[in-house]
């Protein structure tokens, strides 16, 4: 016996076998702690190892009472995926019976704001001024279209990854997907022998290869595993597959599945995830997904390329259609609800958003590049924050779309004066070109668009609209034989008024303006108006020749829009974390830069530039509506400029080339037709108000050549504004009054 005993014990197959169940066990071993060492984070650490931060527009305010075009809040509508309806609308649909929108609203909450869930009727009047109503024909205050998600970052990875608890994913959604991927999910321990061993037998007799992995076996290899098809990887697969099943259960099993499931593309991103994909093919929540739409989100796990609805709605209906009948067949819907689900139509979102992502590309690039100091780059692409911001997407599209129109590299800010919302920010043509951002990483001269402050510093001085200055040629100290600026074209009036100074954009006479008021004086102005960029201490100042960024000298011309007040200009909101923790809110920040009496008087210096002065082409560029600004150009045409507002709205176009190269440019030719492209639109649902006149503000007949009160044989009057107690006392002394004055006015004008 101990003999027999000894011979086994040297028998080579004994120790072939036990080696192999050792490394077998080793293996095994080595496997589950790679496993749990991941799992942990999965399942310890929440829902999922690494999300997507999603960066969100803000949400559309209507108000009742507020003007605005019917086209445009439909178009509103349309991009947030809402669908047009002829009968009475479901949640997420609208009906638009002029005068009359109904929409159900899916409702939201965010830090800041929240809009109630439900129907909600928007009647428009012949002014066209909205009346708001709800669903009982309560009238309703105000009403608001969701936030838009604008991007997402996910790290290395292309992804848009948001995880769904098992609570909100609907029951429709897990039938559709253990109906079509694994009808024995609740029963089987990880591994399915008989799906296995019809598989082999159908590959044995040549048929089309089939898989036999369950849906364990899929968030194995989701999770641990490569993609390359190797038996070493089959038997991994196998046995990480026993190891889930023991280690969790089929709920949890089932949840980290539908959150890391491949289900599409957007663009150069995948689609990660039940929750991403119901907000990619429908535009809505995983939780409000319909039958008909889960079994489509279903069909699509076999084949994201093959059964995209985008590309081809024929094959994705045919596969959600075969995904309905297997769930007839499962038990797990009825008839009545599989013939109604087939009869519906594929109803699918307006399609990809990468194009809206590539619109607000340089946006999002601006609010991470302003977060990573306060949050990290960990923190920003891999923990799943919600970074709430000011952004228009309608503005933000129409931003990009104007920009594309340019010959030359331009740049566009828009900003809402009233609270410094950056609403729409586009750095350049096209983001995938040049991720330069020219908006907030360039430092340009200006030119003639910093002359506005030089000119509120003499008003805060005590100087008036009707002062008179000098436009001549004049040679400054400098270098060599000193510097003898020119105004355009070299056209001098002799003697101008402040205000056609600036009408006309005359650089001697704003010259002799400077050297009167004190660069010092210039410099404060500036930088309580929000000029934070350094400024060259000479007289080249007031010619704009010291370098700014467009957003900088766009929320710099608040304080002119706003009745003297400057917000800081602001992208983001409000960041939440994944667990809904507010981290940060940002309020409007404002401060006092102009009392309100200097900045109505500003207001009206730049209504005359668009009115009558460098900027009076708007009119002919199609904008009829009431608008300031400024002009800017720059030596030999390397740089072109316009910031101009309404009361609602203030935009800044830059347009020039990164080599500053010469290019003959001006702001009138080249910023001009680009700003009143985008504000024609923009306007057409942010419709201004006219600015009210303030107490301390009079008005009196001027003559234009002397600046004093006009009098009957002054041959040009005009209508002019004064800080009360500045208003000229003096007639004028350059023409004569009385009858003999209005003889001689009449005998010139013969």
């Amino acid at each position: 016996m101990a003999r027999r005993r000894r011979k086994v014990l040297r028998s080579p197959w004994l120790w072939t076998a036990a080696l192999l169940a050792a490394s077998a066990a080793v293996a095994s071993i080595w496997l589950a702690a790679q496993a749990e060492r991941k799992l942990s984070k999965l399942v310890l650490g929440g829902l999922g190892e690494s999300f997507s931060t999603r960066i969100w527009s803000a949400p559309f305010l209507v108000k009742d009472g507020a003007r605005g075009e019917a086209e445009r809040l439909v178009e509103r509508l349309d991009h947030q995926g809402y669908r047009r309806v002829d009968g009475a609308p479901a949640k997420g649909e609208y009906r638009w019976t002029p005068p009359e929108l109904t929409v159900y609203l899916r409702g939201y909450r965010a830090p800041s704001s929240e809009q109630t869930e439900g129907v909600y009727v928007l009647r428009r009047s012949g002014v066209g001024a909205w009346s708001l109503f709800d669903g009982l024909g309560r009238t309703v205050p105000e009403l608001r279209l969701e936030p838009e998600l604008v991007s997402e970052l996910s790290g290395a990875k292309a992804e848009r990854r948001e995880p769904a608890s098992w609570e909100h994913i609907p029951q429709s959604l897990r039938d559709a997907v253990v109906a079509t991927e694994d009808k024995r999910f609740w029963s089987h321990w990880g591994l399915d022998p008989r799906a296995m061993a019809r598989a082999a037998w159908s590959n044995l007799r040549g048929h089309d290869l089939q898989g036999a992995s369950t849906i364990t076996q899929q968030l194995s290899k989701n999770l641990f595993l490569s993609s390359h098809r190797t038996l070493r990887r089959k038997i991994s697969e196998a046995a990480l597959a026993l190891y889930l099943e023991l280690r969790l259960d089929k709920r949890r099993i089932l949840t980290l599945y539908l959150n890391h499931i491949y289900l599409g593309q957007d663009g150069p991103a995948s689609v990660m995830g039940a929750r991403s994909a119901a907000r990619h093919y429908f535009s809505k929540e995983v939780a409000d997904l319909t039958l008909p739409e889960s079994a489509m989100i279903a069909g699509v796990i076999r084949g994201p390329g093959i059964y995209n609805p985008f590309r081809d709605p024929d094959s994705a209906r045919s596969r959600r259609d075969h995904v309905l009948r297997r769930m007839r067949e499962e038990g797990m819907i009825s008839q009545r609800e599989l013939q109604d689900a087939i009869a519906s139509q594929l109803a699918t979102a307006r399609g990809s958003t990468s194009e809206d992502r590539r619109d607000s590309a340089y946006y999002a690039a601006e609010v991470v590049r302003q977060l990573v100091p306060r949050y990290g780059g960990d923190a920003l692409y891999r923990h799943g924050l919600s970074i709430h911001t000011a952004m228009d997407p309608l503005l933000q599209n129409l931003a990009r779309r104007t920009l594309a129109e340019s010959k030359h590299q331009a740049a566009l800010v828009a900003i809402d004066p009233r609270d410094g919302a950056v609403l729409a920010l586009a750095g350049g043509r096209d983001y995938g070109e040049s991720q330069f951002n020219r908006a907030t990483q360039a430092l340009r001269q200006p030119g003639s668009a910093f002359k506005p402050f030089v000119f509120a510093a003499a008003l805060k001085m005590g100087l008036t609209p009707a002062s008179i200055l000098r436009d001549k040629p004049k040679t400054y100290p400098g270098a060599g034989r000193g510097w003898s600026p020119s105004n355009y074209e070299g056209v001098y009036h002799g003697t101008t008024t402040l205000r056609q100074a600036l009408t006309l954009s005359l650089n001697a006479a704003t010259l002799d303006l400077a050297e009167r008021v004190g660069l010092k004086r210039v410099e404060e102005t500036a930088r309580s108006c929000g000029i934070t960029s350094p400024l060259n201490q000479n007289l080249g100042m007031a010619l704009g020749t010291s370098e700014v960024g467009l957003l900088e000298l766009v929320g710099a011309y608040s304080p002119f829009a706003h009745g003297g007040v400057r917000p800081t200009p602001r992208l983001v909101t409000a960041v939440v974390d994944s667990d809904g923790v507010v981290l940060e809110t940002a309020a409007p920040e404002v401060t006092i830069a102009l009392d309100p009496e200097t900045a109505y008087l500003m207001n009206s210096l730049l209504e005359s530039v668009t009115r009558e002065g460098t900027a009076r082409g708007l009119r002919g560029l199609g904008v009829e509506f009431p608008t300031a600004g400024k002009t800017g150009t720059t030596n030999d045409g390397r740089d072109a400029w316009f910031v101009g507002y309404t009361s609602s709205l203030l935009a800044g176009v830059w347009v020039g080339d990164d080599r500053n190269r010469a290019l003959k440019l001006t702001g009138a030719k080249d910023a001009l037709p680009l700003w009143a492209a985008f504000v024609r639109q923009a306007d057409a649902d942010r419709p201004g108000e006219p600015y009210t006149r303030p107490e301390g503000i009079v008005e009196t007949d001027i003559c234009p050549e002397s600046g004093m009160v006009a009098r009957s044989g002054c041959p040009v009057k005009r209508s002019e504004l004064f800080l009360l107690g500045t208003e000229p006392r003096r007639e004028c002394a350059l023409h004569r009054g009385g009858l003999l004055g209005w003889l001689q006015r009449m005998l010139r004008k013969d």
